[in-house]
């Protein structure tokens, strides 16, 4: 299972930092534990958050497949204007 870890207000909003979940790619995988669409809508990451995949901007992987060892963290980015 692949590792997902919630960072800054994700974690009261989700009640909890860290999900083990199942799954092959990335969407699949935050949808499963992002019910009510505050981080996936219509099967795309929504804007304002960073994900990591092992450590890696998930836009600069090649891979689309991701592995039982692989850790995702979901770094909300908040900023004024």
């Amino acid at each position: 299972m692949v590792k997902v870890v919630l960072r800054g207000p994700l974690v009261s909003i989700f009640s909890g930092n860290e999900f083990s979940v199942k799954g092959d790619n990335l969407i699949s995988i935050l949808s499963k534990i992002d019910k009510r669409g505050i981080i996936v809508s219509d099967g795309r990451i929504k804007p304002g958050y960073l994900i990591l995949v092992n450590g890696m901007d998930f836009r600069l992987l090649k891979k689309e497949v991701l592995e039982d060892s692989d850790t995702v963290d979901i770094i909300p980015i908040n900023h004024g204007g």
